[in-house]
Order: structure tokens, then C-alpha cells, then sequence
């Protein structure tokens, strides 16, 4: 059970990180200082500080707690499993999940992707997903055993052509279901594979 304090913190870091992302929507991370958040937020600048060391750490704190969370979802998807399942016309539940996910944080991935953050969220991203595939073509060797082209360049292609498609999404705001999008993103993958 959490105690009264612990909530009121957890309180005071949402209110923080909203103001924080409603100002980002209007201005430049650059041009956005700890003095207009704590005056959009109503706090003093010494509740900013209990809780961040600067607005680069509050940023980075936001995009991990977002990349955690989508780690969740990716750690369990198995390459095999997944196109297997879609090989029976099923779509597979977990790539469901994961852009489930996306759509509940849409909002997030929206302003971190935005023009006004150009602190490098998108690389970052990109190479979030680059480490994850990697590790899943190393975990699954057999799945990926007949990939004759450098596996650098064949992750860096399936990576830009996901995030591709996440940007589509939010950019048509979220117009497809979860459902449709891990639906689109399989038939993608069976177009590839037969080119």
C-alpha cells in the first residue's frame, strides 16, 4: 500500500510531466526553461528540483519510462510464434498488444517525435527497436538461419519500414485499430518474403 507521501510525489511528477508536454507542443525543448514549467505547472522551483535534476533529465526520465513499457510488450513476441499464427489467417495477439500500446501512448510518441523535440527521441527509438531485433534474430537462429544479406543492414531495413509505419499511424490519427495495424504490418512482412 502506498502512503499518503508516495502518492502526492507520484502526484506532483504527473503534473509536471503534462505541463512539460503541453509545452512542448507549442515550444522548442530548446526554448523551454525550468522557470516556464514550473509557472505553466503552478510549483515552485524547488518541487521541480526534489524531483528532476534539470528539464533534459525529465525528458529522459518521460522517454524511459515509455521505452520500458514497450519493452514489456516486445520481450515476449517469438518472430516464429507470430508468423506462424499468421500463417493460419490468425492475426497474432502479442503484435496486437504492441501497437495497442502505441495507440494508448499515442500522445507521448506524438510530441517526442514532434518538431519541438529534437533531442534525438526518434534515433533513440530507432535504435531501441535496432537492439531488440538484434537480439531476437540472435535468439531465434533457426527462424532467421535462410537471411543471406548482413544482419545490420536487414534489421536496419525492418526497423525502418515498422517505424514507417508508426509514424503513418499517428500521423492519420490512430484511424486504424490496434487490430488492423498488426493486421497490415504481417501482410507487409508476407509481401516481402515474396519479392
Amino acid at each position: 500500500m502506498k502512503s499518503i507521501y508516495s502518492e502526492m510525489n507520484e502526484q506532483t511528477k504527473e503534473k509536471i510531466q503534462s505541463n512539460f508536454l503541453q509545452l512542448l507542443q507549442k515550444k522548442h525543448f530548446m526554448n523551454i526553461t525550468v522557470r516556464d514549467l514550473t509557472t505553466q505547472a503552478k510549483i515552485n522551483r524547488g518541487t521541480f528540483y526534489l524531483h528532476y535534476v534539470d528539464k533534459y533529465d525529465l525528458l529522459a526520465q518521460m522517454e524511459d519510462s515509455l521505452l520500458d513499457g514497450l519493452e514489456l510488450h516486445l520481450q515476449r513476441i517469438k518472430p516464429q510464434d507470430m508468423l506462424l499464427v499468421a500463417q493460419k489467417g490468425e492475426i497474432p495477439t502479442l503484435s496486437i498488444e504492441v501497437f495497442r500500446y502505441i495507440q494508448e501512448n499515442a500522445h507521448l510518441f506524438e510530441v517526442f517525435l514532434g518538431a519541438n523535440n529534437l533531442s534525438g527521441f526518434q534515433k533513440r527509438l530507432k535504435q531501441f527497436f535496432m537492439n531488440h531485433f538484434v537480439q531476437k534474430m540472435e535468439q531465434n537462429r533457426e527462424f532467421f538461419n535462410h537471411v543471406t544479406i548482413p544482419q545490420d543492414y536487414f534489421a536496419s531495413f525492418a526497423i525502418s519500414a515498422f517505424l514507417g509505419l508508426i509514424e503513418q499511424w499517428l500521423e492519420n490519427n490512430l484511424t486504424e485499430t490496434p487490430e488492423e495495424m498488426a493486421n497490415m504490418y504481417i501482410q507487409i512482412i508476407f509481401f516481402i518474403k515474396k519479392i
